[in-house]
């Protein structure tokens, strides 16, 4: 999909915006060195690439908007995301999330934290954290902390371990709850590609399934595209009941609203 020149420029001017809201952060000590170096170093990736853009329109064809690093700077805006959840809360959701990640990593923390057998789920997010830093490495480990900041809205948190296992492997349920947060952040064009290739490469988990009809119903104003992932999703014997109630009530507002 090619966007309109009117677009880019709007998109551009708040790339500037952040730039400048950032240096304003950093100065009065909201932003540390660290996280606002990260910050503008994907803003200007982004305002680089729409300066590209511009300059293409003079062209026959324009240019197509791609699923790209420069999408950084979108999710790196979740930081500051206000928890609001759409048509359910994430809470609510939460159950669907695989528990794969934390099994993983109970073997690695025992031997670190308290010996064999301990129980993750007593296991601080400090101690995870030390964990972490001595075995990076650790792709579920770091799954199970950047789930629990997700569930307890800790975005800042969760987003940056996400985007460490993203730099290594696509991971699907850290696709999918990126896309979850930058569709939050209010950035649903963006969103919905992290989703839909959580879906290509898991199409078993059922939650995606969720964020993608969210994300096109109410975010990109498609009650026709979110039809399909709701039907897919009420096709899971395993639902939880109240989400089923609220994918049931969803199906029906979007086939009133494809016509």
């Amino acid at each position: 999909m090619s966007l309109p020149r009117a677009q880019v420029e709007e998109r551009l001017a708040q790339v500037e915006q952040d730039l400048a809201d950032v240096d304003r952060q950093r100065a009065d000590g909201e932003l540390d060195d660290v996280w606002a170096e990260r910050l503008r170093a994907t803003y200007v990736e982004e305002r680089n690439e729409l300066q590209e853009r511009l300059a293409a329109f003079g062209s026959e064809t324009e240019p197509a908007t791609p699923v790209r690093s420069g999408s950084r700077r979108l999710l790196a805006g979740a930081i500051v995301v206000v928890v609001a959840a759409v048509g359910i809360t994430i809470g609510a959701v939460a159950a669907l999330q695989s528990q794969d990640a934390a099994a993983g990593a109970e073997g690695v923390v025992s031997d670190i934290v308290g010996g064999q057998g301990v129980d993750l789920s007593q296991v601080s997010n400090e101690q995870l954290e030390d964990v972490i830093a001595q075995f990076p490495d650790n792709t579920p480990m770091r799954l199970a902390l950047a789930r629990r900041y997700f569930y307890a809205g800790e975005f800042d948190k969760a987003l940056d371990h996400y985007m460490i296992i993203l730099d290594e492997e696509q991971n699907p349920e850290a696709l999918a709850n990126v896309g979850w947060m930058t569709f939050l952040s209010g950035e649903p064009e963006v969103a919905v590609q992290f989703v839909e290739k959580a879906i290509e490469i898991a199409p078993e988990a059922e939650l995606p399934y969720w964020y993608l009809a969210n994300i096109r119903l109410d975010g990109l104003d498609d009650p026709a595209g979110a039809v399909a992932p709701l039907e897919t999703l009420l096709g899971f014997d395993d639902l939880p009941d109240d989400l089923r109630t609220e994918a049931e009530g969803m199906l029906n507002t979007a086939r009133e609203g494809a016509g």
